[in-house]
């Protein structure tokens, strides 16, 4: 156990708190001890890679750490995966490509464990979440007041565990279908159009976008499983490049311009006439799938909100973000009349108002594929066609400038698009949006009672956005 009062940061730095004890249990009895004797709320954590209040306790905080084993089980066809729920899912994958395995999905980020991944829905682009494959998951609950863990397997109790927010208890493992381990060709494009991507999507359905800001163009990363597992000779140049022009140098160039020198004016030129002349495009790489779907997105501390469209509005809520990001950046910019007069259907207008000149945006946002997940909650359930993740970020110190935008983009895009916020990213919305975002919140919210008669692994964050205190 850590010291009374022990600081807790996450890797945003936006989140900040103090439980009262952080304890990091070493076997199922004593996880199960740790619960039972618990006072107030419990929260687990895992790589502190989110950007919200989700972990946030003021009394008992779990980190899963020695929960860390990787078990290949079954034969053939039918093997998988048990993986405990402090295992990074970089050592998971390190793991399963010794047998010449993978998962189904690999996301963006591998830095997080499987257990939070998977509760908040991490996904890649192409497939769906990396929490729809859980074929079986065991967590440690407290119905009735009691502490035991329960082994979930079907039904909508799996539904509800595969995305979670740490509802229902602590997760101790889950189990995971595994892959043969394949490689993938990538090629970089250009694009004027969001519509230009799309048409791409059939042949390349592993790729995803950037939108480049103040040229407002588009660069496809397109990706597809490749015929043979070999990899290209120049492979490793091309990773080389990837990590040290656009990992490094790229950020270190972006952070000079927006957190250093604060200038808006050459925000602009960077990607007017510095990002054009930087990409390598047309060059096709092919490489083993943890190494091309991956980056290295945590090396620079940032902070993001990513809001999820459904496909059929994807066109219409890329001109939209394009048109308010304009705004935000030129205080003349004329948005059309038609998206006025949605503004004040909506009662948005005067938000709207507020944004014009305040904030030059900075980044690429990044459009993955995803598609629906069997699961009550998580941002593409529900769903029969598939959604766009679009990713909104900042590098800005302080990011108050980048709040106001993030959090009218999030309200008015649902307003006007259906569109949902992921739960793993900054999340400024409340029940009320969210009730109408989740059709199965409402049987989620019963499941969770019955894994956790108490509300002890509810805190502050999960009442709010779940809508557990209007119940109470």
């Amino acid at each position: 156990m850590s010291p009374a009062k022990h600081r807790v940061v996450n890797f945003g730095r936006n989140v900040q708190f103090r439980p009262r004890q952080f304890v990091a249990p070493k076997s199922e009895d004593e996880l199960l001890e740790l619960i039972a004797s618990a006072k107030g709320c419990v929260r687990a954590v895992g790589s502190r890679h989110a950007w919200n209040d989700g972990i946030r306790t003021d009394a008992t905080l779990i980190a899963m750490r020695h929960f860390d084993y990787v078990r290949i089980e079954g034969e053939g066809n039918d093997r998988y995966v048990v993986v405990g729920a402090g295992c990074q899912i970089k050592r998971l994958l390190a793991e399963l490509n010794k047998h010449g395995l993978t998962t189904p999905s690999v996301g963006l980020i591998t830095e997080q464990t499987i257990a939070g991944a998977t509760a908040t829905a991490t996904h890649g682009s192409g497939k769906s979440s990396l929490s729809h494959y859980i074929q079986a998951m065991r967590v440690a609950c407290k119905p009735d007041g009691k502490a035991t863990i329960r082994e979930i397997s079907s039904g909508e109790e799996l539904q509800a565990g595969r995305c979670s927010l740490g509802c229902l208890g602590v997760v101790v493992d889950v189990s995971l279908p595994v892959v043969p381990q394949y490689f993938v060709e990538e090629s970089f494009v250009r694009c004027e159009t969001i519509d230009q991507v799309l048409a791409m999507e059939q042949e390349t359905p592993l790729q995803l976008a950037f939108l480049s800001p103040h040229t407002w163009t588009f660069y496809n990363q397109r990706r597809r499983v490749a015929r043979e597992n070999a990899r290209s000779g120049y492979a490793a140049a091309y990773r080389m490049y990837w990590f040290l022009g656009l990992d490094i140098l790229f950020h270190l160039i972006l952070k000079l311009c927006v957190s250093v020198l604060r200038s808006r004016r050459m925000t602009r030129f960077f990607f007017r006439q510095f990002v054009p002349r930087t990409l390598l495009l047309g060059w096709k790489v092919v490489d083993r799938s943890d190494r091309m779907l991956v980056t290295k997105h945590e090396l620079f501390r940032h902070l993001e909100i990513e809001v999820f469209v459904p496909r059929s509005q994807l066109t219409a809520a890329t001109e939209f973000v394009i048109e308010v990001l304009k705004a935000a950046d030129d205080q003349a910019y004329q948005v059309s009349q038609d998206l006025v007069a949605r503004f004040a259907e909506h009662d948005l207008g005067d938000a709207f108002e507020l944004l014009r000149g305040s904030f030059t945006h900075h980044y690429p946002i990044c459009y993955r594929r995803v598609l629906p997940d069997d699961t009550l909650i998580s941002m593409t359930a529900g769903s029969d066609q598939d959604w766009y993740a679009i990713s909104f970020i900042t590098y800005t110190q302080p990011r108050d400038a980048f709040l106001a935008p993030g959090e009218f983009l999030a309200r008015s895009m649902f307003h006007l698009f259906g569109a949902r916020i992921h739960w793993e990213k900054w999340f400024p919305l409340d029940s009320d949006i969210v009730n109408q975002q989740y059709p199965k919140l409402g049987r989620f919210r019963e499941i969770c009672n019955e894994f956790d008669s108490n509300g002890a692994f509810r805190n502050e964050f999960i009442s709010r956005t779940m809508g557990f205190a209007e119940e109470a």
